[in-house]
């Protein structure tokens, strides 16, 4: 294993953020979002990619993640803005990068594929096992559920997919990274629908 692989989720949040600044056109975040995504893909490499068979167990909790992060948007006026705010500009941008040169492949596969192979080899296979490792099993989930959060939603935003991503972080702890990626996978394709149909 690398010795600094714990740099990796930082460099990979800096590279993301560091675009989303630069506010791309959809096309270009497409294309651009897709080459950031593959580039990292490699660090696959570094995770442990065992799997428990009784990894369906993780659903419960992530259903009940779920129900508390709606509990929270629906509770808290200004989170709620918020979360309608992300899904709004998340459903226009799937709607127009869908519409680019290659994009009704490359949007769904980049967020049904890309997205929770290579956020959940980061943020779970390495962030969340370097902390534990460090500094003990609750910094990892605290850690690496609030870097993935803020990465898809700096501000109270964050606060319900913090949540989402505790579940996350779960089924990557008990189960492991295929059962993670199962879940995000799900939560994205729950995302694509609703947007598209």
């Amino acid at each position: 294993m690398i010795r600094h692989r714990v740099v990796l989720p930082f460099v990979f949040a800096a590279v993301v953020v560091a675009f989303a600044l630069y506010r791309p056109a959809p096309c270009t975040a497409l294309y651009v979002g897709t080459a950031i995504y593959l580039l990292f893909t490699p660090a696959g490499l570094l995770a442990d990619w065992r799997l428990d068979r009784r990894f369906p167990l993780a659903l419960p909790v992530y259903f009940l993640a779920l129900l508390a992060a709606g509990a929270v948007v629906l509770a808290v006026p200004q989170i709620g803005r918020e979360y309608i705010e992300m899904s709004k500009t998340q459903a226009k941008f799937f709607e127009t990068a869908s519409r680019c040169p290659l994009g009704a492949f490359l949007t769904p596969f980049q967020a049904l594929v890309l997205a929770p192979l290579v956020e959940e080899v980061l943020f779970r296979g390495i962030l969340f096992e370097e902390v534990k490792r460090r500094w003990g099993l609750a910094a990892a989930y605290a850690t690496s559920s609030l870097v993935f959060a803020l990465l898809h939603r700096p501000g109270l935003g964050a606060a319900p997919i913090f949540i989402v991503a505790l579940s996350l972080a779960y089924a990557y702890h008990k189960y492991g990274l295929p059962a993670s990626i199962m879940l995000h996978f799900l939560q994205n394709a729950a995302a694509l629908y609703i947007n598209f149909y």
